[in-house]
């Protein structure tokens, strides 16, 4: 029976193939039935059917969970009648039920989803393109995990969905990519398909065992709602682990609007505001739901509303104060909640236990609460097994089954808080030992002790580096008297000062740069004139030096390029220096008398080397006409 604009159809017999067809046709909200076994034969004929639904259909048994109940009478029970040899009746009593929230979603996955990106094709055995088409397909592959990956980290980012990845390389890109996501099928924009040379395959991940949720009690979570009224309101929703479910702004809106929009994403557990007094506004929407009062102990500033707003995102002020609220309530109360859900059970919902302590309840009564449905009293199994079919009694064998699992699973982690009880003992009573070894005589002599000896480390320290300093300034003031000696000099114009190079290299050059400085119409002296070339000639000319002195014998290269930039150069046996570490002086005078003399031989060379070009020309054309070419 297929319930469609307001018509039914009836099917009164249809193959499993056409009705996953037509699921896929309708995408209906519920596939109801009054018993799974009727639809599959076993555990992996359910997964593999339920893996074919669309993404947003439920499967729900009318019947019930592990216990059921007869259609009959839950026909009965909700005003409804029906022919129970008419299969077409049966299947309309079956989709009522369910939109009356009658009967149990079948669960086979967990809400966690797997991505695989694998190669569609074979490389093959081999041949001369092997690689290259190897290359290929794993480039394709590499693509796509890519892709995927991006649109996972966009994911993460809007809707704050973790995810882990593992990727196999191989030549030319990735063999598979997987990826493991912390949410349901029907959140991830991916589906499986095929593409050329990559296949993506998207699955949900499988229960250890079938699990049935009845509708009746599918509560929507707890969440924080921070709300900023006025006359444009904005409305933040954090569930209590503080991640962001809704935000929201808008112009105009009504109180009950704002109202429905929380019943759609959620139980409001606390309603927070960012002023103190909670505005009379947000009090009738708190009031509405129950809710506890979330208001600061002083209206939050600027500065804390950006701050505690930042890490989620907002597009105005409205959703930024509405956010703030809310997210100061989850770091006002993050200790308490951690509190309560490390010392819950393993089955115990943790944020069912938050909202009864928070109400008031202590941790132990809250567990107590919520484990008081789970307990199975035997005489009432064993009545209601006498009354029922085989099928029934393997339901409640089923049943008793995961009652003991859940019973020894319980005792496990009985035991386990008790060995945690041990060793906090254990640790407090070491502590204890502690503080009394530390409060004795003994311990704070040592510990005086110990302090002088740091101390004295400390001030022998400051001496080193005190003598250090000392040592740099002397330096330094020596350098500064040597500096103002030869300024003094160049001002008199008695003498022409000069400064000293160790080695005719440009590192020698360069660091008396660096020490010094070179200046326009400088004049250097190289102690040793060995080991230099043109390369430290051009460095000096353009740093546009005077002249330069030089102790021993010069490079022949480096002679020529002395000329060719119409740079002096002299023999200290020629010219006299006078020098006292990095810096001397020359008489002016005869330093002009000795450039006076270079570059007149400067002239003769020049005149010489034209000479000889012009005899070498003669001799070429003289050559050429014995040859007979002119």
């Amino acid at each position: 029976m297929v319930h469609r604009d307001d018509r039914v159809e009836h099917y009164r017999m249809i193959t499993l193939h056409k009705l996953i067809r037509m699921i896929h046709q309708l995408k209906p909200h519920i596939l109801a039935i009054d018993n799974i076994h009727e639809l599959t034969r076993n555990r992996r004929d359910l997964i593999s059917f339920m893996r074919r639904l669309p993404v947003g259909t439920k499967l729900v048994q009318v019947t019930g969970g592990e216990q059921l109940e007869s259609l009959a009478k839950l026909a009965h029970n909700h005003g409804l009648s029906f022919d129970k040899f008419d299969p077409i009746q049966e299947a309309e009593v079956c989709a009522a039920l369910a939109s009356m929230n009658v009967g149990a979603e079948v669960k086979v996955f967990q809400d966690r989803t797997n991505i695989k990106v694998s190669r569609a094709r074979s490389p093959g055995r081999g041949g001369w393109s092997q690689n290259r088409y190897r290359r290929k397909v794993h480039g394709n592959v590499r693509m796509k995990v890519r892709e995927i990956e991006d649109v996972l980290k966009e994911l993460n980012r809007e809707k704050h969905i973790n995810f882990t990845s593992n990727i196999i390389k191989g030549f030319g890109g990735y063999v598979r990519g997987e990826f493991q996501i912390d949410a349901p099928r029907n959140q991830i924009p991916v589906n499986s398909a095929k593409y050329g040379d990559v296949r993506i395959k998207v699955y949900e991940v499988e229960r250890d065992a079938i699990q049935f949720r009845l509708l009746s009690e599918q509560k929507r979570k707890y969440v924080i709602v921070g709300v900023d009224p006025g006359t444009t309101t904005g409305l933040a929703l954090l569930d209590l682990k503080g991640d962001l479910i809704k935000l929201h702004s808008s112009r105009n809106i009504s109180i009950s609007g704002v109202i429905e929009m929380i019943v759609k994403y959620g139980r409001p557990l606390i309603v927070a505001t960012d002023v103190s007094p909670i505005p009379g506004t947000v009090e009738k929407i708190r009031r509405t739901f129950n809710a506890l009062p979330g208001e600061p102990g002083e209206s939050l500033t600027a500065v804390d509303k950006i701050n505690l707003a930042k890490p989620y995102g907002y597009s105005n002020d409205h959703e930024r104060d509405a956010l703030a609220a809310a997210a100061h309530v989850i770091r006002r109360y993050k200790n308490k909640f951690d509190q309560i859900r490390k010392k819950i059970p393993i089955p115990v919902d943790p944020d069912e236990s938050i909202a009864l302590v928070m109400r008031g309840d202590t941790i132990d009564s809250a567990i107590a609460k919520l484990t008081e449905h789970e307990t199975f009293p035997e005489e009432k199994v064993d009545k209601k097994i006498s009354h029922q079919s085989d099928e029934r009694i393997n339901q409640f064998s089923r049943t008793i089954k995961c009652q003991q699992e859940t019973i020894d699973n319980l005792k496990i982690y009985q035991q386990e808080l008790k060995s945690r009880i041990k060793q906090k003992d254990d640790i407090i009573a070491n502590r204890n030992e502690k503080i009394q070894y530390l409060k004795s005589k003994d311990y704070k002599q040592m510990r005086r002790d110990k302090e002088i000896k740091f101390r004295e480390n400390k001030i022998r320290q400051f001496q080193k580096t005190i003598k250090e300093k000392n040592r740099k300034v002397t330096a330094l003031s020596e350098h500064i008297d040597k500096l103002k000696q030869v300024r003094n000099l160049e001002i008199s114009g008695r003498t022409v000062p000069i400064k000293i190079v160790s080695s005719f290299t440009r590192e020698a050059v360069i660091s008396l740069q660096e020490k010094y400085g070179i200046n326009q119409g400088d004049v250097l002296f190289f102690k040793n004139a060995s080991g230099g070339g043109p390369a430290v000639v051009d460095l000096m000319f353009q740093y546009g030096i005077r002249a330069v002195i030089f102790r021993g014998e010069l490079a022949h290269n480096a002679i020529d390029e002395l000329y060719k930039k119409d740079l002096p150069f002299f023999n200290v046996t020629s010219l006299h220096v006078y020098y006292v570490d990095d810096f001397g002086v020359v008489d002016p005078d005869e330093l002009e008398d000795f450039e006076q003399m270079f570059f007149n031989d400067l002239n003769k060379r020049k005149k010489k080397e034209k000479e000889q070009q012009l005899d070498n020309l003669v001799e070429e054309y003289k050559s050429e006409r014995r040859r007979g070419l002119v």
